[in-house]
């Protein structure tokens, strides 16, 4: 008996598509994909470009649906993961000027990047389209060539994606 309502309950909380894929517009614009796991649970990949560099970043992510009165097909969401990938910087290597060593400019180039990432947003969708939006916030912890940590908590986007 207790199976059953077990059953039925994760039926009922099943997602309602599978996958997506499209462009992430925002301070960390690229393209993405999410694909579901388990239930309302999804892992989404964005590539991006940061800083004239590339890179890439795998989130797991939490959906719940949002309890509005007038449509049903809003979901909040939330995670976290993981980046790697490559953005150039002109403030860690320095180099002399000239013959004085007191005297010195900083090199830009680009350098290897990792970090960890969170998110928070909300997902509508438009099932009958096939398409989703969304709205969210993107904070995360940069490690610079592992030499220099840079944090940003504003990397907000919106995002359409196509559902298949």
């Amino acid at each position: 008996m207790y199976i059953l309502l077990i059953f039925s309950f994760w039926q009922s909380q099943a997602q309602q598509y599978d996958r997506s894929a499209g462009i992430r517009l925002g301070g960390s614009s690229g393209l993405t994909f999410k694909k579901f796991i388990v239930d309302e649970q999804s892992i989404e990949a964005i590539i991006s470009n940061r800083r004239n560099g590339i890179q890439l970043t795998v989130l797991h992510l939490i959906h719940q649906p949002m309890h509005v009165s007038f449509n049903e097909n809003f979901y909040f969401y939330y995670g976290v993961g993981g980046h790697i990938g490559s953005e150039k910087h002109d403030g860690i290597d320095k180099v002399l000027s000239n013959a004085d060593p007191t005297e010195f400019e900083y090199k830009e180039k680009n350098y290897l990047t990792m970090g960890i990432d969170g998110m928070i947003g909300i997902e509508y969708r438009m099932l009958s389209v096939p398409i989703t939006l969304s709205l969210d916030l993107k904070p995360y912890l940069n490690y610079i060539d592992m030499r220099k940590v840079k944090a940003d908590f504003w990397d907000a986007s919106i995002a359409i994606k196509y559902v298949f």
